[in-house]
């Protein structure tokens, strides 16, 4: 008879604070090593499925073309670091168009609107 039923907001309770801990993750790992930043991208990828036709989806997909495409410009970066200092102008590209994504992607979560 006392039967405990959901909060009608808390799933989204639940997926807005998983969001925010993927964009801290993230965040957090660019200056501390790639870790929190794979958490993150793990939490993206599961939670990803559940989150179709909230602005959710877009911000897990936003999460993880920024882990990918970072990955990718990283990699390229290490490749060319001989040649003539590219390889840093590049790194520090990446670097600097990751920070950008997560503050764009953490300020139109913060608005509660889907990143575009």
């Amino acid at each position: 008879m006392n039967q405990l039923t959901p909060n009608p907001g808390s799933t989204d309770d639940t997926a807005r604070t998983l969001v925010l801990v993927c964009y801290l993750l993230g965040a957090v790992g660019m200056f501390t090593g790639a870790l929190a930043t794979v958490v993150a991208l793990i939490i993206a990828y599961i939670k990803k499925d559940e989150s179709g036709g909230s602005i959710y989806l877009s911000h897990y997909t936003w999460l993880i073309k920024t882990f990918w495409i970072g990955i990718i410009g990283s990699i390229v970066s290490f490749a060319t670091f001989w040649l003539f200092g590219l390889g840093w102008l590049i790194y520090v590209g990446v670097f600097f168009w990751q920070l950008y994504r997560y503050v764009k992607g953490g300020l139109r979560f913060v608005e509660r609107k889907a990143v575009v």
